[in-house]
Parts: C-alpha cells; structure tokens; sequence
C-alpha cells in the first residue's frame, strides 16, 4: 500500500491508483485519507540522565563552565560514559543558555534594584593620591540612580552606601542584584553564601540579596549601562583634577536630578515619572539605621589609653587593664569607643594615621593623675616593705617618658 502514497505524489487519482495495483478504489479511497502510523522510537535509558540535573545546574549558573571539569567531577561521582556524550549535552545546554541572555526582560515597579561598583582609577583626592571608587544603584523600572563616591570598597562603607540610597529614593526594593564582589557572596566550595554581614543588613531592611551569573552582564544591564553614562557624561569632567569626596556627591545629586527629567526612548516616559509610579511600591526605610561600622577590639594600657592606628587616645583610668571596643566611622576621621558591657564612651576625633600622637583628653586628666598618684604611693610602700612581689599587684606608676612628658606638658585636647 505504501506503492499508493507514491502515485498519488505522482499526481495519479484514486481510480488509476487502484487500476495500478490492483485494489478497488474504496479501499485506496480509505487508505490515503488517514495518516501514516509514525513508528515508535524504543527509548533507552543513558548513563548520562542520573547526572543530567548536576550538569545543568553548573551551566546554568556558568555557561563557560570548562566542559572537561564536569566530566571528571560526574566520573567521581560514578558515571562510565565517554566524554562525548558529555559534551554532547553541555552544547545543547548552552544554546538555551545563550538565547535566554538575550532576552530583555523587565522588572515590576519596587520589585528590584541592581548594585554595582564604578572604578574610577587613582586621582587626587584632598591633596592625597587615592582610588576612587563610585558606588552605584539603580532602580529596575524606573532606572533611577543613586551614586556615592568613597575611597573604599569593605562592606561597611558598601553597606553606609545601602542606607544613604534608601534614604534618598525613600524606601527599599523587594530584591537587590549584586555581581560577585567578596562583599556580598562567599563560594565555600560547593555553593555561593550570603556574606554575613550583607545577610544580616538584609534581614533588618528586609530585602532579599541576589546573585546575577558570573560571566553574564546581561542580567544587571541596566546599572552596566549607567555606570558608562556616569562616566561618560558626569565624571569626564573630573577625572584628572584635585577632588574632594563631599563636593563630588553632592555635584553628582545635582547631576542626577537634571538627568531625571529626561525622557527615555524605550518607554517615552521620564525617570521621574517612572519613579514616581513605583515609589509607591517600596518598603519603608526604618527610622534606626543598621550600624554598619567594623568592630576592632583594644585593650586599655596601664596609662589609660587605647592605640588606634598608631596614635593614643586617652579614656577614664577604670579600664585600665580592661578590653574596650572601637568602631571607625565610615568617614575614617572619628571613631566611637564603646566599654566591655557595649555602652557608648565618647566619640573621637583622629589624628592623621602614623602620626604617633599622644591625646589626653581634659575629662580624663584629673582622674589620670589622681590614679597616677596612687599608683606611685603603692608602689613606694610596696618597695620599701621588702615583701616579695605579688603577681596580682598592678603597677599604674607612668613610666613612659613621652606620655608624661604629653601628659605634664599640656598634650590635651
């Protein structure tokens, strides 16, 4: 019967085909108005398919993944194949990787902002060579920005550029895309982590953090985009010239606020507009920021001073002896003390970083001296009643020639 499907390609009719083999023509009639059975296709089971899932896992989260890589990581996990039905599948993967790259995808109003780093090479910074660093966020509807220059890129001034940027869009996104900055993500060989302190800032302002996917700008374009803008349209008119951090954010509000008025071809519609529809969508800011700062422990010396960055800054003589703790400010010129129960002390001032000052502070000095004075009583009557030394006797005698000469001398602040 398979003869009749080639006549009739042939342009025969019913009836010649019938003539032509010999059947009548109800039966060829019935035969070339139903389809041909396709055959069934055995499916055989492939060392490959226990492993498939891991396979698509790594590619989807690293198209480049090297292909020989993961073929000896599945042989360790017990897979006999040969390498070319690895490959096989791992080329298949990527095409559906790539096209889905390609795909511009956009965001709900509040639902995401994406965060990123500008390097912007070292420059003069408040007469000092320095890097400069621009962080920067944007909105995903709206893309409106936020910039904030710093001389750092640690998590605690990443995390002070978080709160100064929800204070000034005036709320918090559901999500925030990051890249792979040590800051945000650690890889502990198996999986990427949430940083802790980026996981623990998350939980207070409640936003999710996410990861976009290592060799794949696409999926934070949009802040890609207006980092070249920044530099391109802002900073070109900075790079090269003596710079200081608080006039250049505040140049650079006054910038954004100019550009926001303009209008974007995709959507025929102004950031400002745009923003002003999805403001309405973000989380409120809470009114007590997260503290950010860094934690460094310091012990309290026999002279009543804690050493920060090679200068001594004096505190009350009661904890002597005792560990205190020091937050630096994000600005890098104050530091907060805080005592072993986490209560606030003072905060202080900085000297420049190696200076090697000595600072007593006029709060202190009465109290230092009248502990000084005790000190050197004690220690006159230990010495003249000829009794062996006490492991528990504490010496607060000052025998350090230039504190007191700073002390005696006038060094307070």
């Amino acid at each position: 019967m398979l003869k009749a499907r080639e006549l009739q390609a042939q342009g025969m009719t019913q009836v010649e085909i019938a003539a032509a083999i010999g059947k009548c023509e109800r039966t060829i009639r019935n035969y070339l108005k139903n389809e041909p059975r396709k055959r069934k296709k055995t499916e055989r089971p492939s060392r490959l398919d226990p492993y498939r899932a891991f396979i698509k896992d790594i590619i989807q989260e690293n198209p480049s993944y090297n292909g020989v890589k993961i073929f000896e990581r599945i042989q360790k996990m017990g897979f006999t194949g040969h390498i070319s039905i690895v490959k096989e599948y791992i080329t298949e993967l990527r095409k559906s990787e790539n096209r889905k790259a390609v795909i511009r995808f956009e965001t709900e109003p509040g639902h995401q902002a994406q965060v990123d780093w500008v390097l912007l090479g070292k420059q003069c910074i408040d007469g000092e060579i320095r890097k400069l660093y621009a962080f920067t966020m944007v909105m995903g509807y709206s893309r409106m920005p936020f910039v904030c220059f710093t001389t750092k890129m640690d998590s605690a001034t990443l995390l002070e550029s978080h709160i100064r940027a929800f204070t000034w869009f005036g709320g918090i996104p559901d999500e925030i895309l990051y890249d792979n900055m040590k800051t945000a993500w650690v890889y502990d060989g198996e999986k990427w982590q949430t940083n802790r302190q980026l996981s623990l800032f998350a939980y207070y302002y409640r936003f999710i953090p996410k990861r976009c996917r290592i060799h794949r700008p696409q999926t934070k374009g949009k802040v890609e985009r207006f980092n070249k803008y920044l530099r391109d349209s802002f900073f070109c008119d900075y790079d090269g010239r003596g710079l200081s951090i608080p006039s250049l954010n505040e140049d650079v509000q006054h910038w954004i606020g100019k550009i926001q008025d303009n209008r974007l071809v995709q959507f025929n519609k102004s950031r400002r507009e745009r923003f002003n529809d999805e403001k309405k969508y973000l989380h409120e800011v809470s009114s007590v920021p997260f503290d950010v700062r860094n934690t460094l422990p310091v012990i309290v010396n026999r002279e009543s001073c804690i050493t920060y960055q090679t200068n001594k800054y004096s505190v009350p003589p009661v904890y002597i002896g005792k560990t205190m703790t020091v937050k630096p400010f994000i600005d890098g010129r104050r530091i907060e003390v805080f005592d072993q129960d986490g209560k606030p002390v003072r905060i202080i001032i900085c000297e420049k970083k190696g200076a090697r000052q000595i600072i007593i502070f006029p709060e202190d000095r009465e109290q230092i001296l009248l502990h000084w004075k005790n000190g050197l009583k004690k220690d006159f009557s230990f010495r003249t009643s000829k009794k062996k030394h006490s492991a528990s006797h504490t010496f607060v005698a000052v025998r350090n020639p230039a504190f007191y000469e700073q002390f005696v001398c006038g060094g307070a602040r």
